[in-house]
């Protein structure tokens, strides 16, 4: 077997298996952020920790009941400091000149890297960790020092490299216990078992959670490893693996262990590379440099929090998005690694794009939790199914003990859901997966707004009384108009989908049409806008965006009263609210083309809220207290730059599902956006977005072909087909041929 430690004779041969890493991928800072919970947060879907952080998550391991509930901490024994020592001492910071430590976070790579030039020492340290994309049970620390000069005396004294681990408190959510005290050399490794203190909610999770960590090199106490003076290069690594299953993560130790450094780290730059050159990416040309470095960090660190598609083993079931990722979450500036509304209606829709079985594995979430929202429904007195505001584990409700009116009121999550599955089949076309993962969901939701709202035969009225809309500063509302639009996209949708999915109960359907054309949407017919709710008096102060929602993405109102929303809750919103907030903005303007507000709200949307030194987001504007690797900001910007500018849209009129072609335009400073890869069933698409046009290249290699609608012109495109559609035109749909 080979040892944990590889000798490298020649970096430069190392450095020369990887091409260089292009200036918008690449984030590089000679100092620190002030705040270091705005340093890079890495994962795969399975692990995650933030750089310097004390802790990691593992995807589903939470810990705590109820509203207690958040990530389980488990310490972070990946970070690892290290020092180049002789007789004379260990290097320090003083032998460090000005600028003499970069550090970097290689976005197109997937690595983060910390590099620190001693000249007058005569080497140079470069430390390496990430979390690994292909064998996604492993987290690696690599360390590589050279020699700079043969000729230096102090260079070629015998050395060391000191090792030392700083993984912050013992975690107060596991009972760690030693199974193995072993090392790689003897054929054994260092074994922990975690167990979780705490059931979340006993109905759903009968055992605590059991967890196994194992380790190809103890660092109990730091390690000397010895640097030959004959040497040039040394280079030592560290190896974790982590899962449920004590015999996956030893075989993905086991099968890392067989690979040298370089290997390792080669096939998980060409996973990265995959996915960029593959999947998803997207390019800006023009004057926009930091733009671009900010696009990608954004897709970086959402994709961080998902599963990885090709790994070397199976992955286990994924349990969704949480507003802060899955490097982050046993804070409560982290939302406690909960699942929200954030998932369905601010990330999905971009993480739809990056490929269609990745959003499949954040809506399974859903799914899997259906009988925990049929509980919740019941426990709180209603029929069909109610998702928690929050949920974790077991898919019940997990909302801080704080803010019980929140877990009571905000009952739109559960029409959001059905929303983002609608969504998410206009794109994906996928029957299969509509009657047996949508349906069952779209149904029992549908089943449960019946039984919420409160009718007035009188007057042939529903309404939604005592509730929660996205604007939180404003509980105990009735007929919050966003609530009530998206429930009624929810019923249209259930009974849309029923027959098509071989239910033939008419009753029930004529039950969720009875409510969706009784259930009221507020508008004042003076001032021609959507109060927020019953007794909403304009200019009070709001959040966040609500009522605007339902222009985009909500299409549900884009009339001259949704272009007066905008103009009043403008000037209505609260300048701390979040990032996503001022996106939903400039979305808006642009389906209402009021391009310049909407080219001012987009800078808004990110400048204020991007950390310089590594793209990092914050919930808040600097200044205001907020999380930090805001996956919700990323989403909404995200939208704003493909379905906004884009003018892209996938969608159903009647029975017939197209993606739909709109105007485009270009942020400040971009001349042309190119999207290398957008998923449409089968199909795979891209599409160049510039000024006054836009061109979408599709290649369907199985289908019958496409077919284009143009003021009620159908044009047949064959199998693949490159159109240009120019603002001065009338909007297009392309279908496939059924």
């Amino acid at each position: 077997m080979l040892k944990s430690i590889w000798f490298i004779v020649n970096i430069a041969l190392l450095k020369g298996c990887f091409a260089e890493t292009p200036e918008t991928y690449l984030l590089k800072s000679h100092s620190l952020p002030p705040d270091l919970n705005f340093m890079p947060t890495l994962g795969n879907g399975h692990l995650g920790y933030t750089v310097f952080g004390d802790a990691i998550f593992m995807n589903g391991v939470y810990n705590g009941a109820g509203g207690n509930s958040k990530r389980a901490r488990i310490p972070n024994w990946l970070n690892i400091s290290s020092e180049v020592c002789d007789r004379f001492g260990c290097a320090s910071g003083e032998d460090v000149e000005v600028n003499g430590t970069s550090y970097e976070m290689d976005l197109r790579d997937g690595y983060f890297r910390e590099r620190t030039t001693y000249r007058k020492l005569g080497f140079t340290v470069e430390q390496r960790t990430y979390t690994h994309k292909f064998y996604n049970r492993a987290l690696v620390y690599e360390v590589v020092v050279t020699r700079l000069d043969s000729r230096n005396t102090r260079a070629n004294a015998p050395k060391f490299l000191k090792l030392t681990q700083y993984p912050g408190n013992s975690s107060d959510a596991f009972d760690f216990v030693l199974v193995s005290n072993g090392s790689s050399s003897s054929g054994d490794y260092r074994t922990l078992r975690g167990r979780t203190k705490v059931l979340e909610f006993e109905k759903f999770q009968t055992d605590p959670q059991e967890i196994f960590v194992l380790f190809s090199q103890s660092l109990e106490q730091p390690l000397q490893v010895q640097w030959p003076t004959w040497q040039e290069q040394l280079s030592y690594s560290i190896i974790i693996t982590m899962d449920r299953d004590e015999s996956v993560a030893r075989k993905e130790l086991q099968d890392v262990l067989k690979l040298s450094s370089r290997t390792l780290l080669q096939k998980h730059t060409e996973s990265w590379n995959s996915f960029w050159d593959n999947e998803f990416s997207i390019e800006l040309k023009g004057d926009a440099l930091e733009l671009s470095q900010i696009v990608n960090a954004g897709i970086f660190y959402l994709v961080s929090s998902l599963p990885s598609i090709n790994t070397n083993q199976k992955n286990e079931p994924f349990y969704g998005l949480s507003p802060t990722g899955l490097g982050r979450g046993n804070l409560e500036a982290d939302y406690q690694g909960h699942n929200f509304w954030d998932t369905e209606i601010w990330m999905l829709p971009v993480v739809t794009q990056f490929g269609l079985e990745y959003a499949k594995q954040v809506l399974d979430y859903r799914h899997r939790k259906l009988e925990a929202a049929k509980y919740h429904a019941n426990a709180t007195g209603y029929k069909g199914a109610r998702f928690p505001w929050e949920s974790a584990y077991t898919g019940t409700e997990v909302t801080n003990p704080c803010c019980p009116e929140v877990a009571q009121q905000e009952i739109h999550i559960s029409p959001d859901i059905s929303f983002a599955l609608q969504r998410f089949y206009s794109q994906s076309l996928d029957k299969e997966w509509a009657c047996n993962t949508a349906w069952p969901i779209a149904a029992e939701v549908a089943k449960f707004l019946v039984s919420r709202a409160s009718c007035d035969d009188s007057q042939n009225m529903c309404h939604f009384l005592k509730v929660m809309g996205p604007d939180e500063d404003h509980p105990d509302v009735n007929d919050n108009v966003y609530t009530n639009a998206v429930s009624k996209i929810a019923l249209d949708f259930a009974e849309w989908l029923g027959p098509m999915c071989g239910n033939t109960s008419t009753e029930l359907f004529e039950r969720w049409r009875e409510l969706s054309d009784r259930l009221l949407i507020l508008q004042d017919e003076v001032l021609n806008y959507h109060p927020q709710h019953q007794g909403y008096i304009l200019n009070t102060t709001v959040k966040q965006a609500d009522t605007i929602l339902l222009g985009y993405p909500l299409r549900f109102d884009i009339s001259s009263t949704h272009l007066n929303d905008l103009r009043f809750y403008a000037n209505a919103t609260r300048e701390s609210g979040p990032a996503m907030t001022w996106s939903m903005f400039s979305a808006n303007y642009l389906v209402s083309r009021q391009d310049k507000l909407a080219n001012e709200y987009f800078e808004r949307g990110y400048k204020s809220y991007v950390r310089p030194e590594f793209k990092v987001w914050s919930e808040t504007p600097l200044g205001y207290e907020g999380s930090a690797n805001f996956l919700t900001g990323i989403g909404g910007f995200l939208q704003t730059l493909i379905f906004g500018y884009g003018g892209l849209d996938f969608g159903r009129v009647g029975d017939q599902f197209s993606m739909i072609i709109r105007r485009t335009l270009t942020p400040p400073n971009v001349d042309e956006i190119h999207i290398n890869s957008i998923p449409y069933e089968d199909a795979k698409c891209s599409f160049t977005i510039r000024f006054q046009s836009s061109e979408i290249v599709c290649w369907d290699r199985f289908g019958p072909g496409f077919q284009m609608v143009q003021d009620q012109r159908r044009t047949f495109l064959g199998r693949s087909f490159n159109f240009t559609h120019r603002n001065e035109d009338p909007p297009i749909e392309i279908s496939f041929l059924r």
